[in-house]
């Protein structure tokens, strides 16, 4: 399995449709930290507004794509304002990524540009428009065929420089990084990754905080958490998490939890652990 492919795998990604129709205003979305998104302009002009970047105006059908926090509105041209589709994608079943994919800005893709996406763009408005059994499904499958395939050509561009999607196929990061996504239980140490990025522990540890923006072992706690939170959404025992995700006991993982995600884990999944989508809020403003 590729090394993107063995990402997406061990990450759950899952996409669902979050708002299609027509926008006379300005649509602000209200999302967590963490998510991704890929909005269709179908028809109509729009303004992609940040507070502290350019504005940035779509005129002709396109795909705009938002792997990491990326915050916006987008502000629809009078008169006739524009048809949008949307979908929000989350890692992991009931989780959120944590860690910086390595694209920290929308992409704009004119349709008429994107040749091998363009069926599958149009396979997925069809879907839209046309009410059938199982549309939801298909919807969010094609969805998430539309976001692989893009990642997959913002690497071949060479727009991620960094993050963890960039790390995944470098040669020498790659293959620590798969080994402690495969196996979170192991006692990683700097030095056994470096052994197999087939590096010295001191040049490791430098090109992975450059990379990643974080220690390996600050990485390895991170995934432990994420995959401890999914587990505790499935329902299995802190006992059995704990050991799953290489501690030694049960409250030597409360006590790591807790301090990474800011609440014990019962807690966490009392309140936070609900599923993402479900805390979404989509708003238009007529201006």
């Amino acid at each position: 399995m590729d090394v993107l492919s063995e990402f997406f795998e061990r990450t759950s990604l899952q996409g669902r449709l979050l708002f299609a129709g027509p926008v006379d205003g300005t649509l602000v979305l209200d999302k967590p930290p963490g998510m991704a998104f890929i909005h269709v302009v179908e028809r109509g002009a729009l303004d992609m507004v940040h507070s502290e970047k350019p504005r940035v105006a779509i005129s002709q059908p396109s795909v705009l794509f938002c792997p990491s926090c990326c915050c916006y509105k987008l502000r629809a041209h009078e008169p006739g304002g524009a048809d949008l589709i949307c979908a929000s994608f989350q890692f992991g079943r009931y989780g959120q990524q944590p860690f910086e994919l390595g694209l920290e800005e929308t992409l704009v893709f004119p349709l008429s540009a994107l040749e091998q996406l363009g069926p599958v763009i149009g396979s997925l408005v069809n879907e839209f428009r046309t009410p059938a059994p199982g549309r939801s499904k298909a919807l969010n499958l094609l969805f998430e065929y539309v976001f692989v395939l893009l990642v997959r050509r913002a690497v071949n561009e060479g727009r991620i420089t960094s993050g963890l999607l960039y790390a995944l196929q470098d040669s020498q990061l790659g293959p620590a990084l798969i080994c402690i996504h495969q196996e979170p239980q192991l006692a990683w140490s700097v030095e056994r990754l470096a052994e197999l990025a087939k590096m010295s522990r001191t040049k490791f540890a430098a090109l992975f905080n450059e990379v990643m923006g974080m220690t390996p072992m600050a990485y390895v706690t991170a995934w432990r958490m994420k995959v401890a939170q999914d587990l505790l959404r499935e329902g299995m025992p802190i006992k059995v998490i704990a050991d799953a995700v290489g501690y030694g006991s049960q409250a030597s993982f409360s006590r790591t939890f807790a301090q990474q995600v800011g609440q014990p884990p019962g807690e966490w999944l009392r309140g936070e652990g609900q599923d993402l989508p479900a805390k979404l809020q989509v708003q238009i403003y007529r201006d």
